[in-house]
């Protein structure tokens, strides 16, 4: 069992907490309200108790506290319930202005003592957090946020048997999914047009609905908007049964009306209750998402935002039939797919060279092409351009037929000229609409990327970036016959190489041979660009051949190790790299 399960069992099976005990102290017998009230702990003798740990530092807290609020309203008319915050704030002014939000009780913040000793007591390892306890003072739940999130006022009495039975039915939703299901709710029967009207939602039954999850002012959804009513505007004009209702994720309503009303389809309100719920239900994970609900009523697919992107009205019904054919669609596309298919468009038969010197694209034709994708703005995009600057001359000085295109995705022209201006290469024009395209063909999700196209304009890799970074020039022309190449000549470098070998610069473990990418040599502190280290598993320890090899390294790095202090332990994902 891991220690978070084991501490959730320990706190659930525990013994009953005696409310005075828990929240007094040997000078106080009371709580505080947020008005300065003190109300006596004993009062709290026969209710529920939600301890809830927060601070207003914390950017989850207070996105999460509202709907605690808004829960701890609704049932205030019972009077069985009641909330004690626990604050971990870091000063009193801090406490005063989040605690002013909040119409239930606190430990006085000036009683530091009680809260380290709650906190302690029921193992708080993060905020928010909320421990909900019963009448007499058993952990009905340690996962009270979660509660929250999910299931709103209608968790309460918050017992494991009522959870329990609000999973049951979520899970016999599911099974039985309709669109009433998924768009109704226990105070709600209806979506509303951009009129204000409100429509039912038995209207929209038998049709194929898009669920909108969109956040108006987010930058990807403002992009795609405007294709998501082209296809929707062309689907009604030929009589298709469709319909989009936009699932809200704004906080600001003045923002979403403003853009709602210029909307031809439904929405649920802003702020609705719904819009959480269905968010989990359907494992939101990114935006724009369009979740396509078929005339059943059942999920036809969880987003097909990206594919109205690619391919627009022709992806109706966004069926997986569809999609299929579609794929097969697109493979007969790169079968088919020249340089001049993917860089002319209309009369942008063009890039450009240092000055604006327009070269036409013809000129490139037969040549091998690297497109570009990067920015100024971006660190790791600057941090790659030497590598690839690297590459690109000494390739150039073997083979004319070679070229690179940047496209950039620069907030400003003066940023473009600015990091094009140490570019030795072509570029699409700044702003330049093919961008876009580009984009979406070779499906763009981060930059730098850079695509290999050979020089019948085949796509070759869209992994150059990669191959650059670990064989530079000698990775061209990129192709799976060259990597085969490469491979060989890796595995003829490390012939009669040791498989194991004991260093003096290592000397807790065994070092074994083995293909790495990307590492720094521990003994000489250089990148291991040959792909072969000495490395040790346990301690992510790695030589370069040469260091492992040259028995006269080891004193010289003993030396530097014993000088050196220790590093703190970093975590790296990716391009990023963090204190672990």
């Amino acid at each position: 069992m891991s220690d978070s399960k084991q501490n959730v069992a320990e706190l659930v099976n525990s013994e009953p907490h005696d409310f005075r005990s828990l929240l007094s102290s040997s000078e106080r017998d009371f709580l505080v309200g947020n008005n300065g009230d003190q109300i006596k702990v004993e009062s709290l003798k026969g209710k529920k108790l939600g301890l809830y740990f927060s601070a207003s530092w914390c950017g989850p807290c207070r996105r999460f506290t509202p709907s605690l609020v808004e829960v701890y309203n609704e049932l205030s008319p019972k009077g069985d319930f009641e909330v004690v915050f626990i604050s971990a704030d870091e000063d009193d002014e801090s406490f005063n202005g989040y605690f002013s939000k909040m119409p239930w009780l606190a430990i006085p913040f000036s009683d530091s003592e009680a809260r380290d000793r709650v906190d302690k007591l029921f193992k708080v390892r993060g905020i928010p957090h909320l421990v909900i306890l019963d009448e007499d003072g058993k952990v009905l739940s340690d996962s009270g946020v979660e509660i929250i999130q999910e299931h709103g006022v209608d968790g309460y009495p918050f017992t494991p048997e009522k959870i329990k039975e609000l999973n049951d039915q979520e899970e016999a939703a599911r099974r039985d999914q309709s669109l009433k299901t998924i768009l109704v709710s226990r105070l709600r029967d209806f979506v509303i047009s951009n009129d204000g009207k409100n429509v039912p939602v038995s209207e929209l039954e038998g049709k194929i609905v898009g669920l909108y999850f969109s956040l108006s002012a987010y930058s990807p959804c403002v992009d795609f908007t405007p294709k998501l009513l082209e296809v929707y505007e062309k689907l009604k004009a030929n009589g298709e049964s469709f319909e989009v209702v936009v699932i809200p994720l704004d906080d600001d309503e003045e923002s979403f009306k403003q853009d709602f009303k210029n909307m031809p389809w439904f929405s649920l309100p802003i702020g609705d209750k719904n819009v959480g719920k269905l968010a989990r239900y359907f494992e939101l994970s990114t935006l724009p998402t369009l979740v396509i609900i078929g005339a059943d009523g059942k999920t036809v697919s969880k987003n097909v935002a990206e594919a109205i992107e690619e391919h627009g009205v022709l992806a109706y019904p966004f069926t997986p039939e569809k999609f299929e054919e579609l794929i097969e669609i697109e493979k007969a596309k790169e079968k088919a797919q020249t340089l001049e298919s993917i860089l002319i468009s209309g009369d942008r038969n063009f890039v450009i060279g240092k000055g604006g010197t327009e070269i036409p694209v013809s000129d490139l034709v037969g040549k091998n092409i690297l497109l570009y994708f990067s920015a100024h703005w971006c660190p790791p995009c600057r941090a790659f351009l030497p590598k690839l600057l690297e590459a690109y001359h000494k390739i150039k000085a073997k083979d004319d037929a070679f070229e690179v295109i940047f496209i950039s995705s620069d907030r400003d022209q003066d940023a473009f000229d600015e990091f094009f201006s140490g570019m030795p290469w072509l570029a699409l024009p700044f702003g330049d609409s093919r961008k876009a395209c580009l984009s979406r063909r070779f499906k763009v999700q981060g930059i730098p990327m850079l695509i290999a196209i050979g020089p019948t304009g085949q796509t070759v890799t869209k992994e150059a970036r990669h191959l650059v970074m670990q064989h530079g020039a000698n990775a061209y022309p990129f192709t799976e016959e060259r990597l085969k190449e490469i491979e060989a000549e890796f595995e003829e470098m490390a012939k009669g190489w040791p498989e194991k070998l004991k260093s003096a610069q290592h000397e807790e473990h065994e070092l074994v041979l083995a293909r790495r990418k990307d590492y720094v040599c521990d003994g000489c502190d250089e990148p291991g660009e040959e792909g072969w280290s000495f490395y040790c598993e346990a301690c992510d320890f790695d030589l370069h051949p040469k260091c492992a090899l040259e028995e006269d390294k080891g004193t010289k790095s003993d030396a530097k190790q014993e000088q050196d202090p220790p590093q703190e332990e970093w975590a790296c994902d990716g391009d990023v790299c963090k204190k672990a």
